[in-house]
This record gives structure tokens, sequence and C-alpha cells, in this order.
């Protein structure tokens, strides 16, 4: 068990166990984030933001993005801000930035930038969104996973429970709505927006879309 992340130390992430039942040498291409990764990634110059994922063991999932990312792309850069982390990655031959997701200037641009579950972690969501269209070409895409609150777990917890608990790390919850929001802010719109969910459990639920899935994911353009 972890303990509780204290105002003085917020960030438990370094902390996280990897899932050593995901190990393989595999990539689950048909995983519904790595799915939709691949799909606007292939053959493209690809920046891949929070790769580290908690915990560098995770390089040897079958369900981690930034290998399938790899797999497709003309070159994958990596940036995190999990030092420890990327150096241990960098030592097995990635290409890994140390860097904070709202604050960077790599000082070239990318055909496409993958930020998976990562938006929710933040609180500076201004340099988030715009470090990311500062390194992205004007025809480029910002992909952006996020966890759905609408999920029906989290339905039935907050009708249950005096609070929703999620990953402690998280700052904020997103929907379709208020993600559209604030990238309207930014003089960016969502040109794709689709649900998914990993276990056929969720997925097989007699539900709407909305309800069953975990996550949502949106392409975003200038």
């Amino acid at each position: 068990m972890h303990p509780e992340p204290s105002q003085s130390n917020p960030l438990i992430g370094d902390r996280s166990p990897a899932n050593r039942r995901d190990f393989a040498d595999a990539i689950a291409l048909d995983d519904h984030k790595i799915a939709f990764a691949v799909k606007h990634c292939r053959g493209k110059e690809v920046l891949d933001i929070g790769c580290v994922q908690h915990n560098p063991e995770n390089y040897r999932s079958k369900f981690w993005v930034h290998n399938a990312l790899r797999s497709v792309a003309s070159h994958v850069v990596g940036l995190d801000y999990y030092k420890e982390g990327v150096d241990y990655l960098n030592r097995l031959g990635y290409d890994i930035v140390h860097a904070d997701a709202q604050q960077f200037h790599l000082g070239r641009r990318f055909d496409a930038i993958m930020a998976g579950d990562i938006i929710e972690h933040l609180e500076n969501l201004d340099g988030f969104l715009e470090c990311c269209k500062e390194h992205l070409r004007d025809d480029g895409v910002l992909l952006i996973t996020t966890p759905n609150p609408w999920y029906w777990k989290n339905t039935v917890k907050a009708a249950l429970l005096p609070e929703v608990r999620t990953n402690p790390e998280h700052t904020c919850w997103f929907c379709p709505q208020t993600l559209r929001q604030l990238l309207g802010r930014h003089g960016l719109r969502i040109a794709q927006l689709t649900f998914g969910a990993r276990y056929r459990s969720d997925r097989w639920m007699p539900l709407p879309t909305q309800w069953k899935c975990t996550t949502f994911h949106a392409a975003i353009t200038k």
C-alpha cells in the first residue's frame, strides 16, 4: 500500500508499481488507447508526453503506448517529469526528454503529440496547451486521452459514497464539453471524439457508450 500524498509531496507516481501481469513481448494493438494512438501516428514524427506512465518498468507491458508508437511512427520522442524514470529508459535506448509537460521548449515541431492520461494530472492547463501548440505543425494533431467521469462505476460511487476516489495525483475531471471549452480558448478544436474501455466486462454491458467506457479520446487540431 502506498502512503497518501501530502501537501509537501503531492506527486507519488514514482512509487506506483508496474502491473507484471501485463508484461509481454507483443504489443496489444487491439487495446482502445493503443489503437487510437496508432491510427493517428503511423508514419509520423511524434512527441509522446507522459510516456513513463508512473513506473519505467511499464516498458515491458503490452499496453505501453510508447512502444506501440515506436512500432508505427517514423520517429518518436518521449517527454516526462519523472527524471529517474527518464534516465532508466534512456539507458535502454529510448529517446526521452526530462521536462515538465506544462513548460517545455524543444526547438522543434511534430506531426502528432500524444498526451495519454496526462491532462487530468496538471494544474497549469494554459501552459500545457500553449506548449503543445508551439510544438505542433500547422497540420498536426494533438491526441488527448483522459478518464471518462461518467463511467458507470464512478456514477455508482458518487451515489453511494461521500466522494469518488480516484488516482490521488489527479487535479481535475474532464468531460467532452469541458475539454471542448478549454481547447476553444486556445484556438484548438476537437476533430474526432471516441470512447473506449479495455475490458470486455465493460464493453459488453447493456449501457450507453458514454456510461460503459472508462476513457474518452480526442483528436485535436488547430
